[in-house]
């Protein structure tokens, strides 16, 4: 990764960090997949994260958990696309053939 795109990742690893931390989320993981992780990425490309939380939370939770984080993320002009999972359904998961999970671990980048 050059300098500025670092420089870039970890600033929206702060603001998802920020964020989760507000709404009282301990997260084990935040894994880049998809374009931006491959580098095969354009301009208008979003960046794709999944977010391993310590706690299992119930679909409605995930979904405004989600919210929360394009929200701050928005605000920074970054498009992004937001999966929640907890350590056990990422575990359940991984293995899973065509699961976003699994694609995830597989090619992703822990940042």
């Amino acid at each position: 990764m050059k300098p500025d795109k670092e420089l870039k990742i970890s600033e929206i690893k702060a603001e998802i960090l920020k964020c989760l931390a507000q709404m009282g989320i301990t997260t084990k993981k935040i894994i880049l997949f998809g374009s931006r992780a491959r580098g095969n990425f354009s301009k208008a490309s979003d960046y794709d994260f999944l977010v391993i939380t310590e706690k299992t939370y119930p679909i409605k939770e995930k979904m405004a958990i989600a919210k929360e984080i394009n929200t701050a993320l928005a605000s920074l002009l970054i498009p992004a696309d937001i999966i929640i999972k907890s350590a056990e359904e990422t575990e359940a998961l991984k293995q899973e053939i065509g699961t976003v999970v699994r694609e995830a671990l597989k090619e992703g980048v822990e940042i």
